[in-house]
């Protein structure tokens, strides 16, 4: 019944003298109602900004930790996180990309540390899922999304990829088997879920050559209607990874009656962890104490059972357990006040 995320980045923070033990940061988004329009104020959640516990499990599973960053944390605060944790997933969500939008300002101020880290040899990778890949296409071509996405029918769309010449030989898929990548183009099993309204059409990669110059497209997908669209991506100098689909929720996710819970449906997920945490172990980064490093844990959060506590509409299809933050009592003309001023701007667009 919400769903709008703030920035959730996460990031892998090394523990003190244990160099195996990354911890992922989550960039938090805003929450808005998953009812009628899917865009509306939320007045059921007990925060302004969220992350799906899904996310945190994911990282967990490959022997990360997450760590939340919100989306009004100063300046300071997302330098002195970024210099603590190992890497970044900026999540999926509703939030409109706009260039000037307090997400985008944030999520680029990360993107630009880690392209510095990485120049400077120190390995620092960034994970984009759903809304995260639209993101970082949007930081590579330096437009917002109603220049680069179009619209596409794939809400709760069970699919498959379709492998690009070199997709089978990326860093992500190169290391997996060959029979389970058959499986993730084979059209009777469908073990991918999308879960997305907008996408980027891979002609676009064309129209902005510092796309292409930037990434490589792994795969592209098609929704209900035979559009095509990029489904996965990474850089080709840096350790930066875009999913247009979500590998998190599988093993997690039961209230979207279209998520695979197939063996391997959930293996494709775990390889994806995988090979994100592995490149997060890479990372030199590490809080200055062990009691930084516990205070900034999103373990200091309560999460909520949201398929059960808050949502009352049956068809709803967001997370099963949320993290949030930023309580309704602090900060809420502003945050208010953003959401309302994104959504008069998408409307306009849709109306155009």
């Amino acid at each position: 019944m919400f769903l709008n995320t703030l920035e959730l980045s996460i990031s892998f923070d090394l523990p003190q003298g244990s160099p195996t033990s990354p911890s992922a940061s989550l960039i938090a988004s805003t929450s808005t109602c998953h009812g009628a329009s899917r865009r509306t104020a939320c007045h059921y959640c007990p925060g302004q900004s969220y992350v799906a516990a899904a996310y945190v499990k994911w990282i967990e599973s490959a022997g990360g930790r997450a760590v939340p960053i919100r989306l009004y944390d100063s300046d300071e605060e997302l330098k002195r996180l970024f210099s603590s944790v190992n890497g970044i997933i900026f999540p999926g969500g509703l939030t409109d990309l706009w260039l000037d939008d307090p997400y985008v300002i944030s999520a680029k101020k990360l993107h630009d540390w880690a392209v510095e880290e990485n120049d400077k040899g120190n390995v620092f990778p960034i994970w984009g899922t759903c809304l995260g890949h639209q993101l970082l296409q949007i930081l590579a071509a330096n437009v917002n999304f109603n220049d680069l996405l179009i619209e596409t029918d794939a809400v709760s769309h069970a699919s498959t990829l379709k492998f690009t010449g070199e997709g089978r030989k990326s860093r992500m898929f190169g290391t997996a088997e060959p029979s389970l990548l058959n499986k993730i183009e084979d059209a009777n099993l469908n073990i991918i879920i999308e879960n997305h309204e907008f996408g980027v059409p891979p002609k676009h990669f064309d129209d902005w050559p510092v796309l292409k110059e930037q990434y490589e497209i792994v795969s592209t997908a098609f929704d209900r209607n035979g559009t095509e669209y990029v489904s996965t991506i990474e850089h080709r100098r840096y350790p930066f990874f875009g999913t247009q689909w979500h590998p998190e929720k599988p093993p997690y996710e039961f209230s979207d009656l279209a998520i695979p819970h197939s063996h391997d449906a959930i293996r494709v997920g775990q390889h994806l962890a995988n090979v994100f945490i592995e490149l997060a172990r890479q990372s030199p980064h590490t809080p200055e104490s062990k009691e930084e490093e516990l205070a900034m844990l999103i373990y200091n959060y309560k999460p909520v059972f949201t398929a059960r506590d808050i949502v009352m509409e049956p068809s709803y299809d967001g997370p099963d357990i949320t993290y949030f933050f930023d309580p309704i009592r602090d900060g809420a003309d502003r945050l208010g006040a953003d959401a309302h001023a994104s959504e008069k701007r998408r409307l306009e667009y849709l109306r155009a």
